[in-house]
């Protein structure tokens, strides 16, 4: 198996569940679709705020380290987002923006506060419910 990601595209519905399978991928594409461009280590902040609980804080470099080892690769392989490795920048491509309507029903989704991975903290990815 190669550590290379597939290069698939969302026109394929099993593709575009498997990207947002992961609630990462998803904290990515909802901070792209509601503040734009944006640097790897503020998506990491966020979504380490956005998946952390009075509990257990996620820490955001081993977020940051996931989203450039796996996350941002596979969604770059899908042409979901731009990815600029060099300047440490991510925006949603075309094809990302076309993952609009099934974000908004997995947001609607997302579990609520009282489980371990808080993903009901929309404001920190800065989006509204």
């Amino acid at each position: 198996m190669s550590d290379q990601p597939r290069n698939e595209t969302i026109d394929d519905v099993s593709a575009a569940f498997d990207l947002l399978r992961d609630a990462r991928r998803r904290g990515v594409l909802y901070a792209l679709e509601r503040n734009g461009r944006t640097s790897v280590e503020e998506l990491a902040r966020r979504i380490a705020a956005w998946q952390s609980d009075d509990r257990d804080e996620t820490d955001s470099q081993s977020v940051e380290i996931s989203l450039i080892h796996s996350h941002l690769p596979k969604l770059a392989a899908a042409d979901a987002v731009e990815y600029d490795r060099e300047d440490g920048t991510v925006e949603l491509a075309d094809r990302g923006a076309e993952l609009g309507p099934l974000l908004r029903c997995t947001r609607e989704r997302e579990p609520g506060p009282s489980h371990t991975a808080r993903t009901s903290n929309f404001r920190t990815l800065g989006v509204s419910q």
